[in-house]
């Protein structure tokens, strides 16, 4: 080959190559947007529908259930709670009509289900607001027992903000968390961690390894493979403006080596506590929108993209 034709084989190459490393480096383009759920009125879910966990459940009816929980943090046990709805078009939802399921002391509830068994996971608080990661088990998805914990408290730190993950390309679970000292008075600290097991009733023992790190507020992990490539979705404070923003990473690693995309933030306007999931090939993103800051007014919505 000619000096000439390898040149421009080169230069062919590296387009190639470009190209490809650009359709990785963004996050998919949004092309719906919608209200899925909001609380009902003098309810215990009144404006304050925060998460929600989608499974494709198949059962009673339904093809997908979905778990969600509360904003509240700080407050009283028993105002922290889960949820259980349903649906067949991802749209249209329908609550279980004796909710919650999960009656105190439950935030950010995720859920898989493996071998016909739910598996949901959630955050506890003790009294001086300190956080730890727990799991239950149920045979019909309403009925949980078997509580473990998976992420002990640890003093003056946060372990919260679980997502749980079945990744078909390794058949292992993945548990994604935050934990931080955002309480501390100096030298806080914002970081995602994640455990990983092929049996999930082993993750309590199993390591705990370091994903990503901030000095600034970063929380919320959740992970998606889509278009051969892992994304990770975290919420990020803009303090300036008060004003949460979810931003997007990837990689080809499911538990290191994540960078910004390019179109960062993918949602920039009070829109939080985000998780993503794939059904039937198409990836969705649930999350939080903020509807009114000061008061902590918040409605789940839902965008579809391609």
């Amino acid at each position: 080959m000619g000096i000439k034709k390898i040149a421009i084989f080169l230069t062919l190459v590296f387009i190639g190559s470009s190209a490809l490393l650009g359709q990785k480096s963004t996050y998919p383009s949004i092309v719906d947007d919608q209200l899925i759920l909001q609380g009902d009125k003098c309810s215990w879910d009144a404006n304050t529908v925060h998460t929600f966990s989608i499974t494709e459940a198949n059962k009673d009816g339904y093809k997908y259930w979905a778990y969600y929980g509360l904003d509240y943090y700080e407050k009283d046990e028993h105002s922290r709670k889960g949820g259980l709805a349903f649906s067949n078009d991802l749209v249209n939802w329908i609550k279980y009509e004796y909710n919650p399921v999960i009656l105190s002391n439950c935030r950010w509830p995720t859920v898989v289900v493996s071998d016909g068994i739910f598996y949901l996971f959630y955050a506890e608080y003790n009294k001086v607001n300190d956080s730890q990661i727990v799991m239950m088990e149920s045979k019909n998805g309403i009925d949980f027992e078997n509580k473990t914990i998976i992420v002990p408290y640890a003093s003056g730190e946060q372990n919260q903000n679980p997502f749980i993950y079945l990744n078909k390309n390794d058949s292992t679970f993945y548990l994604f968390y935050y934990n931080g000292t955002e309480r501390a008075e100096k030298n806080k600290r914002w970081s995602v961690y994640v455990k990983k097991s092929k049996n999930i009733l082993d993750l309590a023992e199993k390591k705990t390894y370091e994903v990503l790190t901030s000095s600034t507020t970063l929380a919320a992990p959740s992970v998606a493979y889509y278009n051969n490539t892992y994304y990770l979705l975290v919420e990020e404070l803009e303090a300036s403006r008060d004003n949460w923003v979810t931003n997007a990473f990837q990689s080809d690693y499911i538990d290191r080596g994540y960078k910004h995309v390019t179109n960062n933030p993918i949602m920039h306007n009070n829109d939080a506590c985000a998780f993503q999931y794939i059904f039937d090939n198409k990836l969705y993103v649930t999350y939080s929108h903020c509807l009114n800051f000061n008061k902590s007014v918040w409605v789940m919505r839902m965008i579809k993209l391609k």
